[in-house]
């Protein structure tokens, strides 16, 4: 396994599984960010919504923003002033379209900011 893929391990089993309360607040926006992608991944907003965010709306869109992700903090602002009429179907597809995806680049920030991400 190379470092990168290491790191990103780290990640998801150390840092994304601790309290919010112990994260630091580059940890907490990869976290956020992280659940984010998972939840959307799993079901889309709809999932998202129905799970037990660590999060409210305005800190999602905020962390999104923070590691780079605009256009995807701007479809998710869309999507928190969606009714669930539609089940978020139009802002699920914008999602899905984003290149980079949100993913991607949320890994780039955690190579780019390991020292405070992955201190222990």
């Amino acid at each position: 396994m190379n470092e990168r893929a290491i790191q990103w391990n780290r990640f998801i089993t150390e840092i994304c599984v601790r309290d919010s309360a112990a994260l630091n607040e580059c940890q907490r926006d990869a976290v956020i960010c992280f659940w984010y992608d998972a939840e959307m991944q799993n079901g889309g907003h709809s999932a998202y919504f129905d799970s037990d965010p660590i999060a409210t709306h305005e800190e999602t869109e905020s962390a999104i923003r923070r590691i780079g992700g605009d256009a995807i903090a701007d479809n998710f602002r869309k999507a928190t002033g969606t009714s669930a009429s539609d089940n978020w179907q139009e802002t699920d597809n914008a999602y899905y379209d984003f290149d980079p995806s949100l993913l991607t680049i949320l890994m780039q920030y955690v190579d780019q900011h390991s020292d405070l991400i992955l201190n222990l």
